[in-house]
């Protein structure tokens, strides 16, 4: 993990960056020989995950504009980055999970000394009542799909310009785990934004990566919409394996898809067997730690390559709570 010493006004906060690691070992096991595969690994971050970026980004813009408390709804990770980054620049952070979730971060987020209040009902409820609760009590607004939601796209971004740093140019392709897909649509403005300056030769193809137990972008794709499409509650399949990536609404779904679309990409859903299965093959074969969740995004690799040419780098976004270890 690179750290470097923040412009914000408290000087503990951080700049991140994260390594780009080529797959070895695991290409061929994957008959993925034809293309060169990255983790883009955001394993490396403080609390383990892509979701410290945003964190970081928003506990930045509430110091700057004189917050004393940041709120946010969550299933797990990014409530944890919230608390991590609120404890360094001495704000308070008022966490909302949902209830019947296995949340099984939410002792790091009482370490790092936020207040943790369930709710009843599934994440978006969270959010919901997080947002009501930052309007009725003058709180920042770290959530998703919310009034600062510019905020995590933009942090999100420098996940694209990192990737082109390190490649000399964009990749051919890029696959994002998903939830409520607002990563995507970060890293997709990323690449516009350099495409757009002359600064590559082009955009990636955004993959969409999530769980087959109800996700609202997986949903819609599969059906050809290019808006989103109601998903049934009944649909959902929530489990301790893809709680990050189950949305019965995803919170920023339209302009997920049509990153996805304008890109010519694609979204693919997993059954947690097969994240976890990915998530082991990570480790045994290249030494990388990855969540479940997240190695659906080395899985829709797999997927879009059976069925697409490429002719560039892939790149897959991979999060973990540990460093990657010597071999």
């Amino acid at each position: 993990m690179k750290v470097e010493e923040g412009d914000s006004s408290s000087s503990k906060l951080l700049a991140l960056s994260t390594p780009l690691l080529k797959l070895t070992s695991l290409r061929k096991l994957l008959n993925l020989d034809g293309a060169a595969v990255y983790l883009k690994y955001e394993g490396y971050n403080p609390t383990g995950t892509h979701k410290d970026r945003a964190a970081l980004a928003h506990v930045g813009e509430a110091v700057l504009n004189g917050y004393d408390t940041v709120t946010v709804g969550t299933c797990g990770n990014y409530g944890v980055a919230v608390a991590y980054y609120a404890r360094l620049a001495g704000l308070r952070a008022v966490i909302f999970v949902p209830k019947g979730y296995s949340n099984s971060r939410v002792p790091e987020m009482k370490r790092y000394g936020a207040r943790v209040v369930e709710v009843e009902g599934p994440y978006e409820d969270a959010v919901a009542v997080s947002v009501s609760s930052a309007r009725a009590n003058g709180w920042y607004d770290a959530n998703p799909g919310s009034v600062n939601d510019h905020v995590s796209i933009e942090a999100y971004s420098l996940i694209a310009r990192e990737i082109v740093r390190q490649l000399g140019d964009a990749p051919a392709v890029v696959a994002v785990p998903v939830g409520n897909g607002t990563t995507l649509v970060g890293i997709y403005h990323g690449f516009y934004r350099l495409y757009r300056a002359g600064e590559t030769t082009r955009i990636p193809r955004m993959v969409a990566a999530s769980t087959s137990n109800a996700n609202q972008l997986v949903y819609s794709w599969s059906r050809g919409s290019t808006e989103p499409l109601p998903v049934e509650v009944s649909e959902v399949r929530e489990t301790p394996v893809n709680e990050p990536l189950v949305a019965i609404r995803s919170l920023n779904a339209e302009e997920a898809l049509r990153a996805i679309y304008a890109s010519k990409g694609a979204a693919f859903g997993f059954s947690d067997s097969e994240m976890v299965e990915m998530s082991i093959l990570l480790r045994a074969f290249e030494g990388v730690s990855a969540l479940p969740a997240s190695a659906s995004a080395l899985l829709a690799v797999r997927e879009y390559l059976k069925a697409n040419e490429v002719d560039g780098p892939v790149v897959a976004v991979i999060t973990g709570r540990w460093r990657r270890e010597k071999r």
